[in-house]
Protein backbone atom coordinates (compact mmCIF):
# COMPACT_ATOMS: atom_id res chain seq x y z
CA UNK A 1 0.00 0.00 0.00
CA UNK A 2 1.24 3.77 -0.63
CA UNK A 3 0.99 6.12 2.41
CA UNK A 4 1.26 9.51 3.33
CA UNK A 5 3.92 10.35 5.85
CA UNK A 6 0.59 11.44 8.31
CA UNK A 7 -0.70 8.38 7.25
CA UNK A 8 2.58 6.39 8.33
CA UNK A 9 2.77 6.75 11.94
CA UNK A 10 -0.59 6.04 12.53
CA UNK A 11 -0.18 2.68 10.40
CA UNK A 12 2.70 1.53 12.01
CA UNK A 13 1.14 2.24 15.35
CA UNK A 14 -2.44 0.50 15.06
CA UNK A 15 -1.39 -2.63 12.52
CA UNK A 16 1.22 -5.03 12.39
CA UNK A 17 4.47 -4.50 10.69
CA UNK A 18 5.18 -5.54 7.15
CA UNK A 19 7.74 -7.20 5.75
CA UNK A 20 8.79 -4.56 3.62
CA UNK A 21 8.83 -0.85 3.61
CA UNK A 22 10.16 1.73 1.47
CA UNK A 23 10.27 5.24 2.52
CA UNK A 24 11.62 7.85 0.15
CA UNK A 25 10.84 11.59 -0.52
CA UNK A 26 11.11 15.16 -1.54
CA UNK A 27 11.32 16.06 1.89
CA UNK A 28 13.97 14.57 3.99
CA UNK A 29 12.96 15.54 7.69
CA UNK A 30 9.71 13.15 7.29
CA UNK A 31 11.58 10.48 5.64
CA UNK A 32 14.49 10.41 8.89
CA UNK A 33 11.34 10.53 11.53
CA UNK A 34 9.47 7.92 9.45
CA UNK A 35 12.51 5.83 9.41
CA UNK A 36 13.46 6.42 12.93
CA UNK A 37 9.60 5.91 13.67
CA UNK A 38 9.86 2.14 12.13
CA UNK A 39 13.14 1.36 13.89
CA UNK A 40 11.36 1.90 16.98
CA UNK A 41 8.26 -0.06 16.30
CA UNK A 42 10.84 -2.79 14.94
CA UNK A 43 12.36 -3.12 18.27
CA UNK A 44 9.34 -2.71 19.78
CA UNK A 45 8.28 -6.50 18.57
CA UNK A 46 10.95 -8.23 18.88
CA UNK A 47 13.41 -6.75 15.60
CA UNK A 48 16.64 -6.72 17.81
CA UNK A 49 18.98 -6.96 15.26
CA UNK A 50 19.91 -4.31 12.62
CA UNK A 51 21.92 -4.77 9.41
CA UNK A 52 22.42 -1.82 7.02
CA UNK A 53 23.78 -2.11 3.41
CA UNK A 54 24.26 0.95 1.26
CA UNK A 55 23.86 0.27 -2.63
CA UNK A 56 26.82 2.63 -3.71
CA UNK A 57 27.92 2.21 -7.22
CA UNK A 58 29.42 -1.65 -7.67
CA UNK A 59 27.07 -2.97 -5.18
CA UNK A 60 26.79 -6.60 -5.21
CA UNK A 61 22.88 -7.15 -5.16
CA UNK A 62 23.43 -10.55 -4.38
CA UNK A 63 24.02 -9.61 -0.90
CA UNK A 64 20.41 -8.41 -0.67
CA UNK A 65 19.04 -12.00 -0.93
CA UNK A 66 21.89 -13.43 1.12
CA UNK A 67 21.21 -11.01 4.14
CA UNK A 68 17.27 -11.88 3.73
CA UNK A 69 17.91 -15.45 3.38
CA UNK A 70 20.72 -16.10 6.20
CA UNK A 71 19.76 -16.80 10.39
CA UNK A 72 20.51 -14.46 12.81
CA UNK A 73 22.96 -15.06 15.23
CA UNK A 74 21.77 -13.22 17.84
CA UNK A 75 17.87 -12.70 17.19
CA UNK A 76 15.40 -14.24 15.69
CA UNK A 77 13.98 -11.37 14.19
CA UNK A 78 15.94 -8.70 12.01
CA UNK A 79 15.95 -5.19 10.48
CA UNK A 80 17.57 -5.24 7.50
CA UNK A 81 17.80 -1.40 5.77
CA UNK A 82 19.16 -0.63 2.26
CA UNK A 83 20.14 2.51 1.45
CA UNK A 84 19.63 3.89 -2.24
CA UNK A 85 21.72 6.86 -3.62
CA UNK A 86 20.17 9.51 -5.68
CA UNK A 87 20.58 7.39 -9.15
CA UNK A 88 18.05 4.12 -7.63
CA UNK A 89 19.12 0.28 -7.73
CA UNK A 90 19.56 0.32 -11.46
CA UNK A 91 18.40 -2.75 -13.52
CA UNK A 92 19.89 -5.58 -10.91
CA UNK A 93 18.86 -3.85 -8.28
CA UNK A 94 15.44 -3.54 -9.47
CA UNK A 95 15.04 -7.06 -10.36
CA UNK A 96 16.51 -8.05 -7.21
CA UNK A 97 14.49 -5.68 -4.76
CA UNK A 98 11.59 -7.01 -6.61
CA UNK A 99 12.75 -10.73 -6.03
CA UNK A 100 12.85 -10.17 -2.54
CA UNK A 101 9.56 -8.80 -2.30
CA UNK A 102 7.87 -11.48 -3.64
CA UNK A 103 9.85 -13.87 -1.24
CA UNK A 104 10.26 -11.40 1.71
CA UNK A 105 11.24 -13.85 4.60
CA UNK A 106 8.93 -13.51 7.71
CA UNK A 107 11.78 -13.02 10.66
CA UNK A 108 12.88 -10.35 8.44
CA UNK A 109 11.93 -6.74 8.30
CA UNK A 110 13.17 -5.03 4.90
CA UNK A 111 13.48 -0.81 5.02
CA UNK A 112 14.41 0.92 1.71
CA UNK A 113 15.32 4.56 2.19
CA UNK A 114 15.71 6.58 -0.68
CA UNK A 115 16.19 10.22 -1.56
CA UNK A 116 13.82 12.18 -4.04
CA UNK A 117 13.08 9.41 -6.69
CA UNK A 118 12.08 10.83 -10.58
CA UNK A 119 8.12 9.91 -11.96
CA UNK A 120 9.93 6.97 -13.96
CA UNK A 121 11.52 5.41 -10.54
CA UNK A 122 7.94 5.99 -8.93
CA UNK A 123 6.49 3.89 -11.34
CA UNK A 124 8.98 1.31 -11.69
CA UNK A 125 8.38 -2.81 -10.84
CA UNK A 126 10.97 -2.45 -7.91
CA UNK A 127 8.69 0.46 -6.25
CA UNK A 128 5.56 -1.77 -7.29
CA UNK A 129 6.65 -4.48 -6.04
CA UNK A 130 7.67 -2.93 -2.22
CA UNK A 131 4.86 -0.89 -2.29
CA UNK A 132 2.42 -4.55 -2.82
CA UNK A 133 4.72 -6.62 -0.53
CA UNK A 134 4.20 -4.34 2.41
CA UNK A 135 3.96 -0.20 2.58
CA UNK A 136 5.46 2.41 0.26
CA UNK A 137 5.71 5.94 1.50
CA UNK A 138 6.81 9.57 -0.21
CA UNK A 139 7.26 12.48 1.36
CA UNK A 140 5.91 15.43 -0.92
CA UNK A 141 7.02 19.01 -0.40
CA UNK A 142 3.69 20.27 1.99
CA UNK A 143 1.06 22.61 -0.46
CA UNK A 144 0.30 26.04 1.60
CA UNK A 145 -2.69 25.05 3.51
CA UNK A 146 -0.90 21.73 4.28
CA UNK A 147 1.78 23.22 5.49
CA UNK A 148 -0.23 25.30 7.65
CA UNK A 149 -1.61 22.31 9.27
CA UNK A 150 1.63 20.40 9.71
CA UNK A 151 3.31 23.48 12.01
CA UNK A 152 0.20 23.56 13.91
CA UNK A 153 0.07 19.72 14.62
CA UNK A 154 4.22 19.79 15.16
CA UNK A 155 3.81 22.60 17.41
CA UNK A 156 1.35 21.09 19.60
CA UNK A 157 3.13 17.97 19.89
CA UNK A 158 5.74 20.25 21.17
CA UNK A 159 4.01 21.33 24.07
CA UNK A 160 3.51 25.04 22.09
CA UNK A 161 0.13 26.68 21.48
CA UNK A 162 0.28 28.40 18.48
CA UNK A 163 -3.00 31.09 17.19
CA UNK A 164 -3.96 30.94 13.61
CA UNK A 165 -2.33 33.60 12.94
CA UNK A 166 0.65 32.35 14.44
CA UNK A 167 0.34 29.30 12.34
CA UNK A 168 0.20 31.35 8.93
CA UNK A 169 3.03 33.35 9.48
CA UNK A 170 5.54 31.25 10.47
CA UNK A 171 4.32 28.61 7.86
CA UNK A 172 4.95 31.42 5.86
CA UNK A 173 8.32 32.28 6.83
CA UNK A 174 9.66 29.00 6.79
CA UNK A 175 8.60 28.63 3.09
CA UNK A 176 7.64 24.82 2.98
CA UNK A 177 10.83 23.74 4.47
CA UNK A 178 9.85 20.94 6.97
CA UNK A 179 12.98 21.04 9.06
CA UNK A 180 13.49 24.56 9.52
CA UNK A 181 10.11 24.95 10.77
CA UNK A 182 10.92 22.25 13.52
CA UNK A 183 13.58 23.92 14.36
CA UNK A 184 12.00 27.31 14.70
CA UNK A 185 9.02 25.53 17.02
CA UNK A 186 11.79 23.62 19.11
CA UNK A 187 13.29 27.37 19.53
CA UNK A 188 10.23 28.89 20.43
CA UNK A 189 9.26 26.01 22.74
CA UNK A 190 11.83 26.39 25.06
CA UNK A 191 11.77 29.82 25.01
CA UNK A 192 7.67 30.10 25.59
CA UNK A 193 6.99 27.56 27.54
CA UNK A 194 2.86 27.27 28.49
CA UNK A 195 2.38 30.48 26.48
CA UNK A 196 0.01 30.98 23.51
CA UNK A 197 1.78 32.43 21.01
CA UNK A 198 0.42 34.93 18.10
CA UNK A 199 2.09 36.63 14.90
CA UNK A 200 3.88 39.18 16.62
CA UNK A 201 6.08 36.66 18.72
CA UNK A 202 6.91 34.89 15.91
CA UNK A 203 7.62 37.71 13.87
CA UNK A 204 10.20 38.85 17.10
CA UNK A 205 11.41 36.00 17.27
CA UNK A 206 12.68 35.81 13.12
CA UNK A 207 13.88 39.51 13.89
CA UNK A 208 15.84 38.85 17.15
CA UNK A 209 17.30 35.23 16.22
CA UNK A 210 19.27 34.99 13.43
CA UNK A 211 18.03 31.78 11.33
CA UNK A 212 21.25 30.00 10.50
CA UNK A 213 18.78 26.45 9.61
CA UNK A 214 19.87 23.63 7.06
CA UNK A 215 17.55 25.05 4.51
CA UNK A 216 18.88 28.74 4.78
CA UNK A 217 21.74 27.75 2.66
CA UNK A 218 20.28 26.64 -0.59
CA UNK A 219 18.08 29.61 -0.41
CA UNK A 220 20.96 31.98 -0.38
CA UNK A 221 22.99 29.84 -2.66
CA UNK A 222 20.26 30.05 -5.41
CA UNK A 223 20.06 33.57 -5.04
CA UNK A 224 23.02 34.12 -6.22
CA UNK A 225 24.83 35.41 -2.63
CA UNK A 226 27.81 33.58 -2.28
CA UNK A 227 29.03 35.76 0.93
CA UNK A 228 25.94 34.88 3.11
CA UNK A 229 25.75 31.06 1.68
CA UNK A 230 29.33 30.71 3.25
CA UNK A 231 29.08 32.48 6.04
CA UNK A 232 25.76 30.50 6.99
CA UNK A 233 27.89 27.57 6.21
CA UNK A 234 30.49 28.38 9.05
CA UNK A 235 27.69 29.34 11.25
CA UNK A 236 26.28 25.76 10.83
CA UNK A 237 30.00 23.88 10.92
CA UNK A 238 30.66 25.91 14.32
CA UNK A 239 26.91 25.22 16.04
CA UNK A 240 27.96 21.03 15.69
CA UNK A 241 25.52 20.82 12.52
CA UNK A 242 26.15 17.33 10.56
CA UNK A 243 27.12 17.11 7.43
CA UNK A 244 24.33 14.91 5.87
CA UNK A 245 21.96 16.80 6.58
CA UNK A 246 23.79 20.10 4.90
CA UNK A 247 24.40 17.58 1.83
CA UNK A 248 20.93 16.42 1.28
CA UNK A 249 19.46 19.68 1.21
CA UNK A 250 22.06 21.32 -1.45
CA UNK A 251 21.88 18.13 -3.42
CA UNK A 252 18.47 18.70 -3.40
CA UNK A 253 18.55 22.67 -4.26
CA UNK A 254 21.13 21.64 -7.06
CA UNK A 255 19.31 18.11 -8.23
CA UNK A 256 15.84 20.76 -9.16
CA UNK A 257 18.20 23.50 -10.50
CA UNK A 258 19.85 21.34 -13.02
CA UNK A 259 16.07 19.93 -13.76
CA UNK A 260 15.21 23.54 -14.32
CA UNK A 261 18.05 24.83 -16.21
CA UNK A 262 17.86 21.88 -18.74
CA UNK A 263 14.29 22.37 -19.27
CA UNK A 264 14.89 26.30 -19.58
CA UNK A 265 17.05 25.32 -22.49
CA UNK A 266 14.82 23.57 -24.37
CA UNK A 267 11.55 26.67 -23.88
CA UNK A 268 9.87 24.59 -20.81
CA UNK A 269 10.87 26.33 -18.33
CA UNK A 270 7.27 27.57 -17.27
CA UNK A 271 5.60 24.05 -18.02
CA UNK A 272 8.13 22.35 -15.55
CA UNK A 273 7.85 25.06 -12.88
CA UNK A 274 4.06 24.65 -12.64
CA UNK A 275 4.10 21.18 -12.04
CA UNK A 276 6.35 21.61 -9.09
CA UNK A 277 4.88 22.96 -5.23
CA UNK A 278 6.42 25.91 -3.90
CA UNK A 279 6.03 29.06 -2.81
CA UNK A 280 5.41 31.79 -5.26
CA UNK A 281 8.84 33.73 -4.23
CA UNK A 282 10.75 30.43 -4.52
CA UNK A 283 9.52 29.79 -7.81
CA UNK A 284 10.47 32.72 -9.08
CA UNK A 285 13.87 32.62 -7.54
CA UNK A 286 14.49 29.13 -9.43
CA UNK A 287 13.12 30.58 -12.63
CA UNK A 288 15.65 33.05 -12.75
CA UNK A 289 18.08 30.71 -11.41
CA UNK A 290 18.03 28.48 -14.07
CA UNK A 291 17.93 30.99 -16.91
CA UNK A 292 21.52 31.80 -15.95
CA UNK A 293 22.75 28.45 -14.75
CA UNK A 294 24.83 25.84 -16.76
CA UNK A 295 23.80 22.77 -16.67
CA UNK A 296 27.12 21.29 -17.57
CA UNK A 297 28.69 22.58 -14.38
CA UNK A 298 25.49 21.21 -12.19
CA UNK A 299 25.62 17.98 -13.76
CA UNK A 300 29.45 18.22 -12.41
CA UNK A 301 28.38 19.54 -9.27
CA UNK A 302 25.94 16.44 -8.78
CA UNK A 303 29.09 13.78 -9.61
CA UNK A 304 31.23 15.75 -6.71
CA UNK A 305 28.12 15.36 -4.64
CA UNK A 306 27.83 11.50 -5.17
CA UNK A 307 31.23 11.57 -3.77
CA UNK A 308 30.97 13.33 -0.95
CA UNK A 309 27.92 11.45 0.00
CA UNK A 310 30.25 8.40 0.06
CA UNK A 311 32.75 10.47 2.09
CA UNK A 312 29.97 10.96 4.62
CA UNK A 313 29.53 7.50 5.15
CA UNK A 314 33.22 7.03 5.68
CA UNK A 315 33.21 5.14 2.33
CA UNK A 316 35.81 7.43 0.55
CA UNK A 317 39.05 9.34 2.16
CA UNK A 318 38.08 13.18 1.61
CA UNK A 319 37.00 16.12 3.45
CA UNK A 320 33.35 16.76 3.71
CA UNK A 321 33.42 20.38 4.56
CA UNK A 322 35.42 21.61 1.42
CA UNK A 323 33.50 19.55 -0.42
CA UNK A 324 30.35 21.70 1.21
CA UNK A 325 32.18 24.96 -0.06
CA UNK A 326 32.55 23.51 -3.13
CA UNK A 327 28.59 22.47 -3.89
CA UNK A 328 27.78 25.94 -2.19
CA UNK A 329 29.61 28.23 -4.32
CA UNK A 330 28.43 25.71 -7.72
CA UNK A 331 24.94 26.50 -6.50
CA UNK A 332 25.48 30.32 -6.38
CA UNK A 333 27.27 30.34 -9.60
CA UNK A 334 30.75 30.21 -9.30
CA UNK A 335 32.64 27.28 -10.41
CA UNK A 336 33.69 24.51 -8.71
CA UNK A 337 37.32 24.69 -6.67
CA UNK A 338 39.17 21.86 -5.75
CA UNK A 339 39.95 22.87 -1.99
CA UNK A 340 38.43 25.35 -0.26
CA UNK A 341 38.42 25.21 3.58
CA UNK A 342 35.05 27.15 5.55
CA UNK A 343 37.63 28.10 8.43
CA UNK A 344 39.70 29.52 6.09
CA UNK A 345 37.76 32.03 4.10
CA UNK A 346 36.35 34.25 7.63
CA UNK A 347 39.84 34.65 9.21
Amino acid sequence: MELRPDQFQRQIETQPLARCYLLAGDEPLQVLEAADALRAAARHQGFDEREVLHAEPGFDWGQLASAGASLSLFSEKRLLELHLTDKGPGKPGSAAISDYAKNAPDTTLLLIVATPLAASARKSAWYKAMSKAGVAMYAWPLPGARMAQWVEQRARANGLALDRDAVALLAEQTEGNLLAAAQEIDRLALLHPNETIGAAEIAAAASDHSRFGIFDLPAKALAGDSVSALKTLAKLRAEGVDAIPITWALVREIRMLYQAALAARANRLDAMLGKIFMPPARKRQLGEAATRADPNMLSELLRRASRLDQVNKGAAVGRAWDELVTLTLGLAGEPPRTSCLVSNRFQ
